[in-house]
C-alpha cells in the first residue's frame, strides 16, 4: 500500500550518512564492473525508490545514484550500458520521482541505449523482477537496494535470484522493531522474508530488547546466506540520541566487501551519526571515525584468541574483514594496544602480518 502521510517527507536523521555510504560505494562499484575487463552492462535498482527528493529539497537516492555514475571520471566516455530501475507502489512517489529526474537531468546526459531509466509503479514483491526483465538486466551485475521503512518486505525468491545472478549485490534496510512490534499480527507472507522460516516468531518469547534485535538480525543473516550470498556486512547506524537503523550488505566477492567497508568508514562525524557492530556485546557506538575506536575490535579479538593457541595475525585480519565491521587495517593497531596492556604476546618484536599472537 502507498505510504501514510505526505509526500515528499522529512529526511530521517540517518539519511545523510546512509546516502554518503551509497554515493561512496557507487563511485567504486561503477568503475570496477564497467572497466575494460569488466561487464558490458550493469543495473542499479531500487525496490522502494520514493519520490527522489525530501521535504527540504535535498536529493533522494535515485538522483544520487545517477549523479554518482555521471561524476565518475573513468566512465565519462564509456560505451557500456548502465541501467536504472526504480520501483515504488505509491503513485505520488512515482509521479514526483519522474518530475525530479527531469528537473535534475533536463538534458539526457547519455544516449538512451547507454543509460535507460525505468520508473515503475508497483510493490517490490510483484514489480521488481518484471521491471528488471523488461530492461534486460538479468545475467549482468545488479546492485539492488531495498531501502524500505525498515520492515524489509522482500521475498526470499527475489533475494535468491539476485544472489545467483552474476556479480550482483544487495543492500537492505532492516529494523527489527517492526517485526517485534507486529509479530502477532503479521501474516504468513512475512515468513517468506526470512526464507519461509517461521521460527523468527520465537522473538515474542524473548524478554530482553537487545536480544530480540540480535535474534532477528541473525535470522535475516541466515536467510541471506541460504539464498547464496557468501559475504555479509551488517552494521547499525546510530544517532547520538540512540536512534538506530541496520544496514545489511550481501555480496559474493571479497572486493565488494572490502569496498563497502571502506565506504562505511568514510562516514564522518559531522552528521552526528556513528555506527556499531551488532556482534559487539557491549553495543559501543563509534562516533569519532577519524581516530577509530578499537575497543570493540579488541574485545572480539580477545574472544577469537580465547583458546589460548597461537594465531597468525593474517588469520585475525581475515576474521576482522569477514566477521566484524572493522577493516583489515584496524587489526594490527588493535593488537598493539592489547600487547601494551600485556593482554597478548607476540612471537616477533614487531607485530606484522606474519606474526603469531596468543592470549597471556
Amino acid at each position: 500500500m502507498p505510504v501514510d502521510g505526505e509526500v515528499p517527507w522529512s529526511k530521517a536523521p540517518h539519511t545523510e550518512a546512509k546516502h554518503k555510504i551509497f554515493r561512496a560505494y557507487l563511485a567504486r562499484w561503477y568503475p570496477i564492473l564497467l572497466s575494460e575487463n569488466g561487464y558490458p552492462s550493469v543495473t542499479y535498482a531500487e525496490g522502494f525508490a520514493g519520490p527522489g527528493v525530501y521535504k527540504d529539497g535535498s536529493p533522494g537516492s535515485p538522483v544520487i545514484a545517477i549523479q554518482a555514475l555521471l561524476g565518475t571520471p573513468e566512465l565519462a566516455n564509456t560505451k557500456k550500458t548502465t541501467r536504472f530501475v526504480f520501483v515504488d507502489n505509491d503513485p505520488r512517489c512515482v509521479k514526483i520521482l519522474g518530475e525530479q529526474l527531469r528537473a535534475n537531468f533536463p538534458v539526457r546526459p547519455r544516449p538512451l541505449d547507454l543509460m535507460p531509466v525505468s520508473v515503475v509503479e508497483g510493490t517490490c514483491a510483484e514489480a521488481f523482477e518484471p521491471a528488471l526483465e523488461a530492461v534486460g538486466a538479468w545475467h549482468q551485475p545488479i546492485l539492488a537496494v531495498f531501502d524500505s521503512w525498515g520492515n524489509a518486505p522482500v521475498p526470499y525468491r527475489l533475494i535468491r535470484r539476485l544472489a545467483q545472478n552474476p556479480s550482483s549485490e544487495v543492500v537492505v534496510t532492516f529494523m527489527p522493531q517492526h517485526f517485534t512490534r507486529f509479530v502477532s499480527t503479521l501474516g504468513g507472507e512475512v515468513d517468506a522474508v526470512f526464507g519461509h522460516d517461521s521460527s523468527w516468531r520465537e522473538v515474542a518469547d524473548i524478554q530482553d530488547g537487545s536480544k530480540k534485535k540480535g535474534f532477528l538480525l541473525g535470522k535475516y543473516r541466515k536467510m541471506l546466506k541460504e539464498a547464496g550470498f557468501q559475504f555479509l556486512l551488517d552494521f547499525e547506524l546510530v544517532t547520538k540520541k540512540g536512534e538506530s537503523l541496520y544496514l545489511i550488505f550481501g555480496t559474493n566477492h571479497r572486493r565488494g566487501l572490502e569496498k563497502m567497508k571502506q565506504s562505511v568508514w568514510e562516514v564522518d562525524a559531522q552528521y552526528g551519526i556513528g555506527f556499531r557492530d551488532p556482534k559487539d556485546e557491549f553495543g559501543e557506538a563509534l562516533f569519532d571515525l577519524d581516530d577509530p575506536q578499537l575497543a570493540p575490535l579488541e574485545r572480539m579479538l580477545v574472544e577469537r584468541l580465547s583458546s589460548r593457541e597461537s594465531v597468525r595475525v593474517e588469520t585475525l585480519r581475515e576474521f576482522s574483514l569477514f566477521s566484524t565491521v572493522y577493516r583489515e587495517q584496524h587489526v594490527i593497531p588493535a593488537l598493539v594496544q592489547l600487547r601494551e596492556r600485556n593482554s597478548i604476546s607476540c612471537d616477533r618484536p614487531r607485530i606484522e602480518r606474519a606474526a603469531m599472537v596468543k592470549l597471556l
